[in-house]
């Protein structure tokens, strides 16, 4: 296992306990560093399959480097999720689960609902909800009982927030709220970002399509099924998507059409072990977890064994 460098704690004390619950030596590796690391393991003609979880540039690399060796690989790369609201949802459960959606680790999760979709005819209705909910999430330190949202993982990362939301801004999206760095100078030690929101977005704007992975809501407004639908599947990633109605047969139609590995129905970010997770697209290849995520750590291999040969004298060989 390789974390990521600025996020290992995990995988470390993940490796303690299966020492400690008695993996032989050698079972379980754990190596640290920067990623020069997951290079050489790529590059490696010793390593027989590759599974990596982060971002699509990344993934690419990890693509080429297989490539030389013609390595297996499973890459669970990013997603920039839809979260379609139709004007039958239950608005409240729709508002909770928007909420949840984004701001669950600050937005720092490649299924996060970034890109709310709303039918015109609650979209109104719904921003001002969603701009007052927002407006009260609790920022703080992961310990404290009263954080509801904590710090972005790193400087260089908030800043990379920052030009996002700067580039939305220089596309004519309407900021309504966030868009900077809290003022309580409580917050100053740490990463810290304001939930953010913006609407009157358009699908071909850049901050639409592009992953932010930070807490950071786009709004988009649309008038049908048919035309939420387009809109939704038009993008690089299929990694996952929700919707939220009480039509049954728009559950079905809906669950059909869009093109993710995972769709929610009236939720968003639920996850079960049973259940295999992966994307379409550059969303990445193979799945993790349930059955199909153990079957990517195996190989297929044909054995045939004749218990009554006999010679076909195909060639005539006397015998």
């Amino acid at each position: 296992m390789k974390p990521s460098e600025i996020t290992p704690l995990t995988l470390i004390k993940l490796t303690e306990l299966a020492e400690e619950t008695g993996f032989p030596p050698g079972v379980i590796n754990l190596i640290l560093g920067p990623g020069g690391a997951g290079a050489e393991l790529s590059e490696s003609i010793d390593v027989d399959l590759i599974s990596f979880t982060g971002g699509i540039e990344t993934g690419k690399t990890i693509m080429k480097a297989a490539s030389g060796n013609v390595k297996k690989i499973a890459l669970e790369l990013g997603g920039k999720n839809p979260h379609i609201i139709f004007a039958d949802a239950d608005m409240e459960a729709a508002l909770d689960s928007v909420l949840n959606g984004v701001f669950f680790h600050a937005g720092q999760i490649c299924s996060a609902g970034t890109r709310v979709m709303i039918e015109a005819p609650v979209h109104d209705q719904f921003v001002e909800k969603l701009k007052s909910a927002m407006s009260k999430i609790r920022l703080g330190y992961a310990f404290d009982k009263d954080t509801q949202m904590g710090p972005l993982i790193s400087k260089a990362h908030r800043e990379k927030i920052e030009d996002y939301v700067k580039t939305g801004i220089d596309e004519g999206a309407e900021l309504v709220l966030g868009g900077k760095r809290p003022e309580n100078p409580e917050l100053s030690k740490g990463y810290y970002y304001l939930p953010t929101l913006f609407t009157g977005c358009t699908a071909d704007m850049k901050i639409v399509q592009e992953e932010s992975f930070g807490p950071v809501i786009t709004v988009e407004k649309f008038h049908t099924e048919a035309e939420v639908t387009e809109k939704a599947n038009n993008t690089i990633y299929g990694l996952s998507a929700g919707f939220r109605t009480k039509d049954p047969d728009r559950i079905f139609r809906m669950s059909r059409a869009l093109r993710f590995g995972t769709v929610w129905i009236n939720d968003f970010n639920i996850y079960f072990t049973e259940a295999p997770w992966g994307g379409y697209r550059q969303s990445g290849l193979g799945r993790e977890l349930g059955k199909t995520g153990f079957e990517e750590y195996t190989e297929l291999k044909h054995v045939f064994q004749n218990h009554n040969y006999k010679p076909s004298k195909w060639f005539n060989s006397g015998l």
